[in-house]
């Protein structure tokens, strides 16, 4: 069974190659025969964005991306769609605001989706939704009752880079557009506040995916 596996991750490999990335996740194809089922995988992801508006780094991980990859039957080139669950672990972040300000806040970046990914021509495609949560703000020292729904809409973010088989490690990156905040503050509304400090676009994300087992390789250790 082993050298199966391992043939596979050569095969893989081999056909793929490199190549350029898309803009976005290829279509779907039909589900996978019953005689092609899925194979488990599982990935740490670590993920820093840059937040344009507030120019500094939200740095959130070791999270976990639990997921499965199936081959495409007679895909020419190569076609491999990944799907899976993410999770991520709220980050503690310091921003400065209206340039002399500091701030904190705890950060929960939430998968409001399954990831869906195609792997082809040596370059792997992403789609995450995304939401982010803000709790935890205080501003020099100060506590401010942001309240317990204090986050975002959900958005799509599409990444792309090099990946050589869904048995390996690789980094994506792109770029997405921050949404409005909604439901934050107690006593008064500071929906207008976040969403003018950290709403907007041009912001990126970059994700890094190291292989931690998958096929016949054990996860109890992981």
């Amino acid at each position: 069974m082993a050298k199966r596996w391992w043939a596979l991750v050569v095969l893989i490999g081999c056909a793929i190659g490199v190549g350029t990335s898309a803009n976005a996740v290829p279509n779907p194809v039909p589900a996978p025969a019953d005689d092609n089922p899925p194979t488990p995988v599982h990935y740490r992801v670590d993920t820093t964005t840059r937040v344009a508006r507030l120019g500094s780094d939200l740095v959130v991980g070791p999270g976990r991306l639990d997921g499965q990859f199936v081959i495409v039957p007679g895909s020419n080139p190569l076609r491999v769609e990944i799907t899976g669950a993410l999770a991520l672990p709220p980050a503690d972040s310091y921003f400065v605001t209206f340039g002399f300000m500091p701030a904190t806040a705890t950060i929960t970046v939430a998968s409001t989706a399954p990831v869906q990914s195609v792997l082809q021509n040596g370059t792997l495609t992403a789609t995450t939704r995304l939401a982010f949560a803000l709790t935890n703000a205080k501003v020099h020292g100060v506590p401010l009752n942001v309240g317990p729904s204090c986050r975002t809409d959900e958005v799509a973010i599409v990444q792309s880079g090099p990946f050589v088989s869904p048995l390996s490690t690789g980094t994506i990156s792109g770029t997405f557009t921050i949404p409005p905040f909604h439901h934050c503050g107690v006593t008064e509304n500071l929906d207008p506040l976040f969403t003018g400090l950290v709403s907007g676009p041009g912001n990126t994300l970059r994700t890094v995916l190291t292989f931690l087992c998958g096929g016949t390789a054990t996860c109890e250790e992981h």
